[in-house]
């Protein structure tokens, strides 16, 4: 069977995108896509290994996107700037893509997922490193705080259970600056 013309990965892409930052991961199916795209579900699989491969390309696709906002974001920064124009780019992306945001967390063997994931972490240990919050045997350990930080403060948003009236912007800052002064205070 030929490809459908007019038809590629990346419209598939950004079909299960779409249905996963509105409704949910949980709710890209073949089916979903196929429809949303007005074909047969049997035509994706000329772009796609099924549900599997769209969902590892949703992966890689999100990972890319992090890494890349995450990068640029704290391009030419340092210090505590640099910190919290990363963290910053981590939570907009989540915001912004909640669906994608929720595909890199899937636990899928592929060596493009494993490479941009080492990506991130080296971004994260070198601006940890480089602006005096963590040593070369600590940087993992702070990347993971950090992570835990932010990822806490996405999927709570997420649920909206940030009802109080102060800023979560705010908050969220207060929260990353204590934790990086923490660390700086942990490696004087």
């Amino acid at each position: 069977m030929s490809p459908r013309v007019g038809m590629s990965l990346d419209m598939i892409l950004r079909a299960a995108a779409g249905i996963a930052d509105e409704k949910g991961l949980n709710e890209v199916t073949l089916a979903a896509v196929a429809k949303s795209l007005n074909v047969k579900p049997p035509s994706l699989y000329n772009f796609v290994n099924g549900l599997q491969g769209i969902k590892t390309e949703l992966a890689v696709s999100g990972l890319t996107m992090l890494y890349e906002k995450m990068a640029a974001s704290a391009e030419g920064l340092t210090g505590e700037t640099a910190l919290l124009a990363l963290a910053d780019a981590y939570i907009n992306f989540a915001e912004a893509n909640p669906g994608l945001y929720d595909a890199t967390f899937q636990k899928i063997k592929d060596g493009r997922i494993e490479n941009l994931s080492s990506l991130l972490v080296e971004l994260v240990v070198r601006q940890l490193t480089a602006n005096g919050y963590a040593q070369s045997d600590t940087a993992i350990h702070a990347a993971r705080g950090l992570r835990s930080l932010l990822h806490g403060f996405a999927v709570l948003r997420k649920q909206s259970a940030f009802e109080l009236t102060e800023s979560i912007k705010e908050s969220r800052k207060f929260a990353v600056v204590a934790f990086l002064r923490g660390l700086q205070e942990r490696e004087q």
